[in-house]
């Protein structure tokens, strides 16, 4: 251990190990050492008994729970934003090579009590309640401008500049209902409070497109995936790239002491007696506690169950948003669930989590409205964890230290924080340039072979049938090293071509490039198939009898009886009359009057159709 390093990674968490195989593939000298005897740190994913063990004392794992082996509960629960920051440094580490995927089956909001899917598709968009017909035309308006956004190009701004304008003015100039702007911050933008509303709109329109592009990167209900085996998986990839690369990893080293010369730069590190002298040094908060602040706090249940959360439609991996203002809050509630489908758990069980940051000291108290909407529960463990940011300045003392992972589900703000603490320690920007459209579209292929473009892999949530052969599985304990042989990928690809997949992804259609018109739409007009009609004019139906029965209640309108005629019947005969009508309310929004004759000749049609069936 005598020995000189560029760099001496402490600690195993994801921040520090995707830095450790950065700096290692850069040609740097890395020494990474951990006080525990397994990678992860607080991002690592315990087994049944680990689990007990940190959470119960020497209680014993009640045996109904299943293997317990079997279990890979992550200590930091999130998905992975499919178009993300994270996808881009896989990408362009060629770490995907150590890992598989699962597109995460949907994202849902929680509003008014009740829990609603975020739309993935054309039909579930025209059929959801999240908002009434005008206002989606409205939001389509929206989504049209962000979509078609570039800041390159002046004509797409509309006068508008981001860097200046807020969100709330942006907003506003589209007549957004707050329940409205309540879902798109939060579900879609996955703002965690209000505060980006006084903001910049910049970064808001950003995050949106980077969900609309997350939507369309994988066939799956939502923009996120996940890991299989879990998130402890991401940092052991990442230590094994940088074993690869030169790396030196030592586990289960006490103390860990920094050593500082006379100026107060960090000179190396001493542990049992044995002290590695070092250039810098990157760790996280619990190895220089005193250059660190205390900023908040996080209160999580980590939740067994025997059943997917209810009214997800069984889905086995799900991401809920609670708004805060949908609970009196300063900040979001979040849920994750992942399952036996994912190989975290045994089969027939599900992994629940609800996280927020902590604003009452009672996590039982504070967590209750998210863990009401999880249904029955086999076993609970509360936990809370204090949150650090860095107070040291790095060009005096040589030390990077990596901030404490907050409450949402997602990896957008670890990644930021890693990319952030690389430039700084090299001088340089990490260029992640990756043609993830081609990257998704790359068929797997096995590891043996010499040379590969690196892709990201992925399969359904649903649970597989029962021929399939999962990959080995190793010890979560055991320390793998740059020896480590990974088996071939044997996990199934979705087919990502354009060929082979619908346009449509909710309040997005996807396009084939972001520049094209109908690149992530919202209900813009297109060539439609007839199940395409079957289905949109069943929810347009649907809405359109909303709408009228509003204005009937209100203006005592005669044309909510020919709405009630119309709904007699679930034909689709009369697709041209009720795409007329469709189209008139399109024009001339409000004003139901100017569409009555039109609304006449489709309710004529389905009388007649229904006279005939």
């Amino acid at each position: 251990m005598d020995e000189e390093y560029d760099v001496i990674v402490l600690g195993t968490g994801l921040k520090e190990c995707i830095l450790s195989g950065l700096l290692s593939v850069d040609g740097l000298k890395v020494l990474h050492m951990d006080r525990n005897d397994y990678y992860g740190g607080e991002s690592s994913s315990l087994n049944l008994t680990q689990l007990w063990k940190r959470f119960r004392g020497s209680d014993t794992p009640q045996e109904n729970l299943g293997a317990i082996r079997e279990y890979n509960v992550d200590m930091i629960p999130k998905f992975i934003m499919a178009n993300g920051t994270l996808v881009q440094t896989l990408i362009h580490t060629d770490v995907t090579k150590y890992l598989n995927f699962k597109a995460v089956d949907g994202s849902f909001v929680y509003k008014k009590g009740k829990i609603y899917k975020v739309p993935a598709t054309d039909v579930e968009a025209l059929k959801s309640p999240l908002m009434g017909l005008f206002e989606k035309r409205r939001a389509r308006k929206f989504f049209i401008y962000v979509q078609d956004y570039d800041e390159k190009d002046p004509k797409s701004h509309e006068g508008l500049d981001l860097s200046k304008v807020t969100a709330r003015e942006i907003i506003s100039k589209y007549g957004l209902e707050d329940d409205t702007i309540d879902f798109i911050g939060h579900a879609l933008a996955l703002h965690n409070d209000d505060g980006y509303l006084d903001q910049p709109a910049m970064d808001f329109v950003m995050r949106i497109k980077l969900y609309a592009e997350s939507l369309a990167r994988f066939q799956g209900g939502s923009p996120y995936i996940y890991p299989l085996y879990g998130l402890g998986e991401l940092p052991q990839a990442f230590a094994r790239l940088s074993a690869v690369y030169g790396g030196t990893y030592m586990l289960n080293k006490p103390e860990c002491k920094v050593e500082f010369d006379s100026s107060g730069k960090a000179i190396g590190v001493t542990s049992a007696g044995e002290t590695a002298k070092c250039k810098k040094v990157v760790c996280d908060p619990s190895y220089l506690s005193d250059k660190v602040k205390k900023v908040g706090k996080v209160n999580r249940a980590v939740c067994i169950m025997s059943h997917p959360i209810p009214d997800t439609n069984d889905a086995h991996s799900v991401q809920i948003i609670l708004p805060q203002k949908q609970l009196g809050r300063k900040s979001d509630m979040y849920l994750f669930c992942c399952s036996y489908a994912h190989n975290v758990a045994p089969k027939g069980k599900y992994i629940a989590f609800v996280s927020a940051e902590a604003e009452t000291d009672s996590p039982e108290e504070e967590l209750k409205p998210g863990i009401e909407l999880l249904g029955p529960i086999d076993e609970i463990f509360y936990h809370s964890y204090d949150t650090y940011v860095p107070t040291n300045k790095q060009e005096e003392d040589n030390c990077f230290i990596s901030g404490t992972y907050d409450a949402t589900t997602h990896f957008e703000s670890t990644v930021s924080d890693v990319l952030e603490m690389y430039t700084k320690i090299t001088g340089k920007t990490l260029d992640l340039s990756v043609d993830l459209s081609a990257a998704s579209r790359s068929s797997p292929r096995p590891r043996s072979t010499a040379s590969h473009s690196p892709s990201i892999h992925t399969e359904r949530s649903s649970p597989r049938p029962s021929s399939y052969s999962s990959p080995p599985k190793t010890g979560r304990s055991t320390p793998r090293t740059a020896g480590y042989t990974p088996s071939p990928q044997t996990a199934s690809h979705d087919s990502h071509s354009s060929e082979n997949t619908s346009n449509d992804h909710g309040f997005f259609s996807r396009g084939r490039s972001s520049s094209s018109d109908d690149a992530y739409d919202f209900f813009r007009r297109r060539r439609r198939s007839s199940s395409d009609d079957e289905g949109m004019f069943s929810g347009f139906i649907d809405e359109i009898k909303d709408a009228i029965e509003n204005y009937r209640t209100s203006k005592k309108d005669p044309v909510a009886a020919a709405a009630e005629v119309a709904s007699t019947s679930g034909s689709i005969a009369c697709v041209t009359q009720a795409k007329a009508f469709q189209d008139c309310l399109d024009e001339n929004e409000t004003d139901i009057n100017k569409c009555q004759s039109l609304m006449d000749m489709w309710c004529k049609c389905k009388k007649s159709s229904k006279l005939t069936t």
